[in-house]
């Protein structure tokens, strides 16, 4: 298909340049509608554990600190959800569970900007998720391997902290027995309804 005609940029190319961009089809896209294809490379990505993102010492100290203040919130919501008088009151305590509201609150807690704060928590409850489910943490997640993706299968495999660079790895593995229970009382509160 043309989009220029003697040189120029032409309406019936806008248009489809514009239906192009909304049925997905941009650079790095696949627009032969596959989302099937495309669902499953995120899930593979996800599966592939953390990336290799440095952690320090101090924002491990951080996480503690966050963490706990999600906690404190998470809990606080279930309060208020237990105690609402109307379905609009539930609904709000609830939403104060959600970890948009959480994260923001837990990075304040950390001294960490909110992205840096994410990415240290994702990282450590990547590491830890794949701990649990390997048998290797007496943590509240279970797996049932046999309806499991092949990426996640192959994670599983893997020793948990490999894509950590080796000093976040060593920082981390040495913060394990103050940071585990942490992450278990987190996970309790919020996947598992505790």
């Amino acid at each position: 298909m043309a989009f220029a005609h003697s040189g120029r940029f032409t309406p019936a190319a806008a248009g489809a340049v514009l239906a192009l961009v909304s049925a997905g089809c941009i650079v790095g896209v696949s627009c032969d509608g596959n989302k099937a294809e495309r669902g499953e490379a995120a899930e593979q990505r996800r599966a592939a554990g953390p990336a290799a993102f440095a952690l320090t010492s101090s924002d491990l100290d951080g996480y503690a600190r966050g963490i706990r203040r999600e906690i404190e919130a998470v809990r606080s919501a279930q309060q208020r959800s237990a105690t609402a008088a109307t379905p609009q009151e539930r609904g709000e305590a609830m939403q104060a569970s959600y970890e948009t509201t959480t994260i923001p609150q837990g990075a304040e807690a950390a001294g960490l900007p909110v992205e840096r704060y994410r990415e240290v928590r994702k990282t450590v409850h990547q590491v830890f998720q794949t701990l649990d489910f390997q048998g290797k943490i007496d943590g509240p997640l279970s797996m049932d391997l046999s309806r499991a993706s092949e990426a996640t299968k192959e994670r599983l495999a893997k020793d948990a902290f490999a894509a950590l660079p080796a000093e976040s790895a060593a920082t981390l593995r040495a913060r394990m027995g103050e940071l585990v229970p942490l992450w278990i009382e987190y996970v309790t509160l919020t996947a598992v309804a505790g």
